[in-house]
């Protein structure tokens, strides 16, 4: 996902739509969904793809125009130079590499209205991911005592449901077991709304602007967080009782957008 600038979205983005579209000079278009949450407002579903299918690199600086509703104007400069990349360009045009401050990494522009501009670090390109120790032996399957408390109460009974901002969610009260242990997907959850993603083995974790990658197991029909649980619980210091929200924000590369009730 990317963040935008919250002075920019603050002044232009009240009634952006849930939809949007990425739009390169070259005239490739590319859909992607805006995501409104506490932490702020993001492009979320889509990203990924325009990121790759563009070769964005670090340190390059993108500026996004709003020329229509949900509809985004995006011109690249090379680091160094200021100057777009040939394939970008369906004419020709210059950029006085001056006009950007080398030395911040968003930037709202005061220059033109409805522009923001984005320096892109490898954090960004990175999305500021915590890996764990794949070697690690903190991570445990979850239990079959763990499994029948699932079905009784653990999971929501409406966590195939979707939101009112239409992604689907699912949501989890922490047991003793699932501290001590580790947490399951729920399967019909995932075989609904996962199931097509390319990697099904990892997933991310987005919680308060921050990034964790976790890695799943796949066994008869449960699917559980093998890798990297013990260190996401401890860093968002959770505990029984915690309900955890898992709201699915990005089908493809499988990123959930977490967030906290706790007793």
């Amino acid at each position: 996902m990317q963040r935008l600038p919250p002075q920019w979205v603050a002044e232009h983005a009240e009634n952006l739509p849930f939809d949007c579209r990425l739009v390169m000079p070259n005239g490739s278009s590319w859909p992607v969904r805006l995501l409104n949450i506490a932490s702020g407002c993001y492009l979320c579903v889509g990203w990924a793809d325009f990121r790759r299918g563009n070769n964005i690199c670090h340190g390059e600086i993108l500026t996004f125009t709003l020329v229509d509703g949900g509809i985004f104007h995006v011109k690249r400069y090379k680091s160094g130079t200021g100057c777009p990349p040939r394939s970008d360009l369906a004419r020709q045009y210059l950029v006085n590499p001056s006009f950007f401050p080398s030395s911040i990494l968003v930037h709202v522009s005061n220059h033109v209205p409805n522009i923001c501009i984005l320096e892109l670090d490898e954090e960004d390109l990175d999305d500021e991911i915590y890996n764990p120790d794949i070697d690690s032996s903190d991570d445990h399957a979850p239990s079959d005592v763990e499994t029948e408390s699932a079905e009784d109460s653990e999971y929501d009974d409406e966590r195939g449901a979707l939101d009112d901002d239409a992604y689907p969610t699912w949501t989890l009260k922490l047991t003793t077991s699932n501290i001590k242990r580790t947490i399951e997907i729920p399967a019909d959850f995932w075989n609904v709304h996962a199931s097509a993603a390319p990697q099904q083995n990892m997933v991310h974790f987005l919680v308060d602007g921050k990034t964790w990658r976790v890695f799943l197991k796949h066994s008869k029909g449960r699917i559980w967080v093998k890798h990297g649980w013990r260190r996401f619980k401890e860093a968002n210091a959770l505990f029984p009782g915690v309900r955890c929200h898992f709201k699915l924000v990005d089908a493809q590369d499988i990123q959930f957008y977490v967030w906290f009730n706790r007793p």
